[in-house]
């Protein structure tokens, strides 16, 4: 083959070849593509932190209600925090520990104060969860669970709270919908 007839097949075959490559998606878009109804829980408002002040690398978050009604909220977290290159692994246990001071720091505000913590259910292989028992003012008593991973380059989180009472069912709750998300992000 003569060398102008191999730039000329090379020069046809890249814009072929480029229109494959898939471009990464924002964590809005991430967030957007997620179902809007699994595992009996319905998506609501999502949130886009980037443009926001000091919002950057802090992405996007989806809210999810039981499809059915009732208590319980569920909220989904897809971000990287600026991390050049993207979430890692070895990033992963810094971020836990950042997420349970967000828990432990916000309570004053939202009126409440962590009394208990514990292992919680993983969701699959994708997310390590930690279970808090959250004591308000006035009262009331609240089951709360935090499930963090790294997915596709970027950290997943799930933060849901339902009043306190049946940790079981609430730990199948978190590990389906956490499930369906997890697959969703996937894809």
């Amino acid at each position: 083959m003569t060398r102008p007839l191999a730039l000329l097949l090379l020069l046809v075959a890249l814009p072929a070849a480029a229109q494959g490559v898939k471009a990464p998606e924002t964590p809005l878009q991430t967030i957007a593509a997620l179902p809007t109804e699994a595992a009996g829980w319905r998506r609501g408002g999502v949130t886009d932190f980037e443009p926001r002040p000091g919002g950057a690398g802090m992405g996007a978050a989806a809210e999810y209600r039981p499809a059915a009604g009732g208590p319980g909220v569920l909220t989904v977290y897809v971000y990287d925090r600026g991390l050049a290159g993207g979430a890692t692994a070895a990033s992963l246990e810094a971020e836990m520990s950042q997420a349970v001071r967000e828990i432990e720091l916000v309570g004053p505000q939202r009126r409440y104060r962590v009394d208990a913590r514990q292992p919680g259910p993983p969701v699959g292989q994708a997310l390590r969860c930690e279970q808090f028992g959250l004591a308000f003012d006035g009262g009331n008593r609240a089951d709360s669970f935090l499930c963090l991973g790294v997915v596709r380059s970027r950290f997943v989180k799930l933060r849901a709270t339902f009043p306190a009472g049946a940790l079981e069912a609430e730990a199948q709750q978190v590990q389906a919908l956490g499930g369906a998300v997890v697959a969703a992000i996937r894809q």
